[in-house]
């Protein structure tokens, strides 16, 4: 017997019979997933306030941030307990209270001036520099150095690398670039140059006779 999802609505039937979720019908839609934030205004280190939900109005610094799921852990807010299994035989288990991760949303920078929480917008300096100034009070709010230091630091190549004046270095003296040339003109790469555009201006003239003609057609058209 076909549910009312499954007549009609085939792919809300297909994910929900994939996902376990047999009471959906007709009418209901699954929970869209969050959309990316492009450019993140929000970056580890900064200092934030809480700005809605139960723990609002508190400040910490955030210790990190979860692009993904569009959430970041700010230190000392949003508190919770987990149990924690023992380690080893015999030792018992034990409850440690740590932080839990917070939607962008409900929080915000803080003005570096007023000291109250503010949006932001980008700008940038006069030599070219993007940066993130404060609505409230028009002030620049740096990147802390946690932001500012590199996961994965950049490889160097160390004594293999070829440094740049030796990269850019000409090595080829003008004595080699006639000889090249004289050697160029000996091999068969010359000639089939030439035969190539012998070939080209060829074709060129034929498409020109065969645009002539379709003119000289029409006329004869036009004048019956």
């Amino acid at each position: 017997k076909m549910s009312a999802a499954t007549q009609y609505k085939p792919n809300i039937a297909r994910i929900a019979a994939n996902n376990g979720m047999k009471h959906l019908r007709y009418g209901q839609h699954l929970k869209k997933p969050p959309q990316p934030i492009k450019i993140w205004k929000i970056v580890k280190g900064d200092e934030v306030a809480v700005i809605s939900g139960k723990e609002k109005g508190k400040r910490g610094k955030v210790v990190k941030v979860y692009r993904k799921e569009l959430r970041v852990l700010v230190q000392g807010v949003n508190m919770v307990k987990k149990h924690m299994k023992a380690q080893s035989e015999g030792a018992q288990g034990s409850i440690k209270s740590m932080e839990a991760p917070l939607h962008v949303s409900n929080v915000s920078l803080i003005d570096p001036i007023q000291k109250v929480p503010t949006k932001v917008k980008f700008g940038f300096l006069e030599d070219g520099t993007k940066v993130r100034i404060a609505k409230k009070s028009g002030a620049i709010i740096p990147k802390p150095p946690e932001a500012l230091r590199r996961q994965y630091p950049r490889p160097d190549g160390g004594d293999k690398d070829t440094k740049p004046d030796v990269a850019l270095m000409k090595t080829v003296s003008e004595r080699d670039d006639l000889l090249h040339e004289a050697l160029k003109k000996l091999t068969i790469l010359g000639p089939k140059c030439e035969f190539l555009k012998q070939m080209a201006e060829i074709e060129e003239m034929e498409k020109l006779a065969r645009w002539e003609a379709k003119q000289r057609r029409m006329a004869e058209r036009l004048k019956k």
